[in-house]
């Protein structure tokens, strides 16, 4: 009689696979946008992604640690007498990376949704966003200096809410969204804004549906609830502009100003201006210097054959 052993492989294998889901599925949300976040909505052209996420991490560390120090300034020094020994100066290194690794860093990309973009969640808080991304576009601008090669678009997000009408409905009447908008005009009683949206992977929202939904409701606020201002639109040159990006299930809001100054926040159209500007001025001096050079030769020249002439005739 042959004794048949049941193979319990795939029952166990069953339930590692069900746990790797659960892991792979927990691993996948974190890494893409979720509501109540802000941060940074980032486009690129280039295929490299990881040129494109370097290039992030350092533009934006660079400017948060001028504009508010530096990510990590509570670390404790070390002190001098624990060094001369070489366990203890082990033991400190471990221990400066277990705190590292525990602590939420100041900037973190996830996914978007879309191809060539990105999102880059920040623990600043959501009046820096816009500070911050206006002093990458005026140092730029003024300074007449290239920061980035691979980056195309970086827009500040504020907001972020479920892309159904009644979320955006609750989301603009909470107070942290109107002070949003008056925090970025203070000096005129009059504010004068527009909506622009965009979709992106989503059939489901009309984007002059969205905006409709906004400006509707800003123009219906009294001035007593915005501190003696009035929001009124602006189709041309508006001093505000609300951005609403759809992307799937979420609502990328962005309030911010300077947009056409920045060129809609286009920081690659911002390098190009700034090179063909340089580009300009140094062929616009080229050619006067030749010009000029070529006209004294051509004086020589005539100089000699007049000369020349003169000494035939007298013989």
């Amino acid at each position: 009689m042959v004794r048949v052993k049941h193979q319990k492989s795939g029952r166990r294998n069953y339930y590692q696979n069900k746990n790797s889901n659960v892991s792979h599925t927990n691993s996948s949300y974190q890494n893409t946008i979720q509501i109540d976040q802000h941060g940074f909505f980032v486009t690129f052209c280039s295929s490299k992604e990881s040129f494109v996420r370097n290039e992030v991490y350092n533009l934006l560390n660079r400017f948060a640690d001028q504009l508010f120090g530096a990510e990590f300034s509570d670390e404790k020094e070390v002190e001098t007498a624990d060094l001369d020994d070489l366990d203890s100066a082990l033991e400190n290194e471990k221990d400066k990376l277990k705190s590292s690794n525990k602590k939420v860093r100041r900037f973190q990309i996830v996914k978007s949704g879309t191809k060539h973009s990105f999102f880059v969640i920040t623990t600043l808080p959501t009046l820096s966003i816009n500070k911050l991304t206006e002093s990458i576009f005026d140092t730029t601008i003024k300074a007449k200096e290239q920061h980035s090669r691979y980056i195309e678009r970086l827009l500040p997000i504020s907001f972020i809410c479920k892309a159904y009408d009644d979320d955006l409905r609750r989301l603009i009447i909470k107070r942290e969204f109107i002070d949003q908008l008056l925090s970025l005009d203070t000096e005129n009683s009059t504010v004068w804004f527009d909506v622009q949206a965009k979709k992106s992977n989503n059939t489901l929202l009309k984007s002059s549906q969205l905006e409709e939904i906004i400006i509707s409701d800003l123009l219906s606020r009294k001035p007593e609830d915005l501190n003696g201002k009035v929001f009124k639109r602006d189709y041309k040159k508006p001093q505000i502009h609300i951005l609403l990006h759809v992307i799937r299930n979420v609502i990328l809001i962005s309030i911010v100003r300077n947009f056409d100054l920045y060129k809609k926040y286009n920081l690659s159209s911002i390098n190009l201006a700034v090179t063909t500007t340089e580009e300009g001025k140094q062929q616009h001096q080229q050619p006067t210097k030749i010009i000029f050079e070529a006209a004294e030769e051509e004086e020589d020249d005539d100089d000699g054959v007049e000369d020349e002439g003169e000494e035939k005739t007298d013989k």
